[in-house]
């Protein structure tokens, strides 16, 4: 049912970062799916895939793009333990846990029918807490090599 004089939502939203009050704003796009390989080998085939931009000054536009991963069953095994240990870790004990992790290439499907490929390492989440679901992994992007 539409209320009239109602405008509907745009795929943009704009959040701040609770913890600090300085924060730059981030842009986030609505989650996209996507499905996440490793070595060719499908290990989750559902992921859901959040693109926003850092608005600090000084980065370059690759520096910029935030990508956010949130992964749903069925996973591998493996990368359920990967995951769940670094939800157990904190500090520089989660980025040396997070080193040791194989990258992965997420496949994100776009509504036009065209993909995009990301390869990239998984980082600890900013929330340790709550179903796997609904922790948000970053990932950071793989130089490519030359």
């Amino acid at each position: 049912m539409r209320i009239p004089g109602s405008r509907s939502q745009s795929t943009l939203t704009v959040a701040r970062d609770a913890a600090s009050a300085e924060a730059p704003l981030e842009a986030k796009q609505c989650g996209r799916l996507g499905r996440a390989y490793r070595e060719g080998r499908l290990i989750c085939g559902w992921v859901q895939v959040t693109i926003g931009d850092d608005e600090r000054l000084g980065l370059t536009r690759q520096e910029r793009r935030l990508v956010q991963l949130r992964f749903h069953e069925p996973l591998d095994d493996d990368l359920r333990s990967e995951l769940t240990l670094l939800l157990r870790r904190r500090g520089q004990a989660a980025r040396r846990a997070a080193e040791r992790i194989e990258p992965i290439e997420v496949v994100i499907d776009d509504l036009h029918g065209e993909r995009e490929r990301i390869l990239g390492s998984v980082e600890p989440p900013q929330v340790h807490h709550g179903p796997l679901r609904n922790i948000e992994f970053a990932l950071r992007k793989l130089e490519p090599s030359r």
